[in-house]
């Protein structure tokens, strides 16, 4: 009997020592999953894009060139403020460019210190060339195909949606912006086109800071090494920051009153060549 009864207290022990480890673990709290990338893109990624500031590099060694632009943007790029340097064997050229749905601000070191207004959509300058890379329509593809590879972590506060490899689908949606970096401003060539289109990415990596809080996309950055032409090496960047911080951008006053209408000159011009 005394054995039946050690053997039923000790059975007791053991049930209460389950009991007592379930109701632990079910006690743990929960921790819920981070969000899907394609949520956190999707839900302020317009609104986001309302105005902001952006920098872009492009640099090839074995073409001893280099280029930087940087500037403001608002409402899909219907106003920009855009500097643009190019380097070529350490000799640099630059151009500033405000550009608004009707008149282009252009200052080039030939102007003398003078801005030239003309028409947004004068002589062969192509202004979506410059604004497509401010409308969130661009990023659709993007968005897409970023959503399906990259990895979601909180950062700093943030969360970190970014991937980084050689994904061709990724690469193929990112291309238009390369390509708008290769081409100066306002310009489209189609070998440039071409040749971004088949060059082969050693490795590009992607990533988007959102707030946590207000789903605000609060920063982008590209980053591409690739090889185009089979023989130049180029490394492309591409931030876009301050976002939501520039509602108020426009055209400074003092250069829409005092800069030299192009129509002008050329009527100038005109009067010259008849004397």
């Amino acid at each position: 009997m005394k054995k039946k009864f050690n053997f039923l207290l000790l059975l007791g022990v053991i049930l209460v020592s389950l009991t007592t480890a379930c109701s632990k673990k079910d006690s743990k709290p929960k921790t819920n999953p981070e969000p899907s990338a394609s949520s956190l893109i999707n839900a302020k990624f317009n609104s986001s894009l309302a105005n902001g500031h952006f920098t872009q590099t492009i640099n090839s060694d074995e073409m001893s060139q280099k280029s930087k632009s940087e500037g403001l943007f608002k409402d899909k790029g219907d106003v920009t403020n855009l500097t643009y340097t190019l380097t070529q064997k350490k000799k640099s050229q630059t151009e500033q460019m405000w550009l608004t749905k009707k008149d282009m601000y252009l200052l080039l070191e030939q102007n003398k210190g003078h801005w030239i207004k003309n028409s947004a959509n004068a002589n062969t300058f192509d202004p979506d060339q410059v604004k497509e890379r401010f409308n969130p329509a661009t990023f659709k593809k993007i968005n897409k195909a970023l959503a399906k590879k990259a990895t979601v972590q909180k950062k700093n506060g943030n969360y970190d949606i970014s991937f980084n490899g050689t994904d061709s689908n990724l690469w193929n949606a990112v291309n238009p912006l390369v390509i708008d970096a290769m081409n100066t401003p306002g310009s489209q060539n189609m070998q440039v086109a071409r040749l971004v289109k088949s060059a082969q990415v050693q490795n590009l990596k992607v990533t988007y800071l959102i707030d946590p809080t207000t789903k605000n996309v609060e920063s982008m950055t590209f980053k591409a090494q690739y090889i185009a032409g089979g023989k130049y090496n180029f490394t492309w960047t591409l931030t876009y920051d301050q976002l939501g911080q520039h509602a108020d951008l426009a055209v400074p006053a003092d250069i829409q009153k005092n800069a030299i209408d192009a129509e002008e000159i050329k009527k100038a011009q005109a009067e010259q060549n008849k004397q």
